[in-house]
């Protein structure tokens, strides 16, 4: 039975021979793991000494050759939308907004 009663449906052994053959530790740096592998990886290196100093040796390796996990475009979605210049232009827009709503609302009901 796996987590919370419910049975482990897996078609694979998460041990040294499936890790070397299938990349794993790698994979996991480049995040390029499907869920089960991700949480059945997560849990072997917990109690594998040797699989987190392999982790550990790709993870230096990625590094040392210039390797960079794929950005997230969330974030960079963030960073484009509020860009300085974008941020300023906002604010110009807002400050010239108070005035021009005043101008309005001075020339309707003053009357």
């Amino acid at each position: 039975m796996g987590e919370w009663g419910r049975a482990a449906v897996f078609d694979f052994v998460m041990d040294h021979a499936y890790i070397d053959a299938n990349f794993i530790a790698e994979r996991y740096l480049d995040h390029a793991l499907s869920a089960s592998e991700f949480r059945e990886f997560e849990e072997h290196i917990v109690d594998c000494q040797e699989c987190a100093d392999r982790l550990l040796l790709a993870e230096m390796f990625h590094s040392r050759n210039g390797h960079q996990p794929k950005p997230d475009r969330k974030v960079i979605a963030r960073v484009v939308l509020y860009k300085p210049k974008r941020v300023i232009l906002m604010l110009i827009a807002a400050g010239l907004a108070v005035p021009m709503a005043y101008l309005l609302w001075a020339l309707i009901w003053r009357r």
